[in-house]
């Protein structure tokens, strides 16, 4: 449905609209990106992805997806940036906030985490970080929800055997 169709739906105007539902959807947004590429580079990322989104506003076909197709162009943005860092390790930021005060085993896990592959780093961080369900997950990474439970089990068996054996 293009930006015309939006409008008529939605009954205002169509910049208005996007930006309401945009800014609704931000928080969202955030979480997607910070998932895969952290906090920092996350704000950048999705100010991108509100650029993207508004000039390709035209190719929504359901206006009820919006925020399913603005989730969509977030993850494929965050990955972009980290397939670009990955090129240039010295610029790849830490991908979790790291609380002051946080023990030596956080910290430890914190490090782990930020290790994962990232569709396994963002499924840890997206369901235990920011609380989606696999089902959820599964529909941003375009993966089945059992796919999601099958990459979050690989993800906290590695951290589990990397932390027992920082234990040790």
């Amino acid at each position: 449905m293009n930006a015309i169709a939006l409008d008529r739906e939605i009954g205002h105007d169509t910049a208005e609209t996007f930006d309401r539902r945009f800014s609704d959807a931000r928080p969202t947004l955030l979480a997607i990106c910070a998932s895969v590429i952290g906090r920092e580079e996350a704000q950048d990322a999705v100010q991108e992805v509100y650029v993207r989104a508004r000039e390709r506003i035209g190719q929504l076909r359901n206006p009820a997806l919006f925020e399913a197709w603005l989730a969509r162009i977030a993850l494929n943005e965050a990955r972009s940036i980290w397939r670009r860092h990955r090129r240039d390790p010295g610029s790849l930021p830490l991908n979790l906030v790291r609380a002051s005060g946080s023990g030596s085993r956080d910290q430890a896990l914190i490090e782990l985490v930020e290790r994962l592959p990232p569709r396994e780093r963002a499924c840890v961080v997206l369901h235990y970080g920011y609380g989606y369900s696999t089902h959820e997950i599964g529909r941003l990474l375009r993966v089945s929800s059992l796919n999601t439970r099958t990459i979050l089990f690989r993800a906290r068996r590695r951290l589990r055997r990397e932390l027992e054996a920082s234990d040790e």
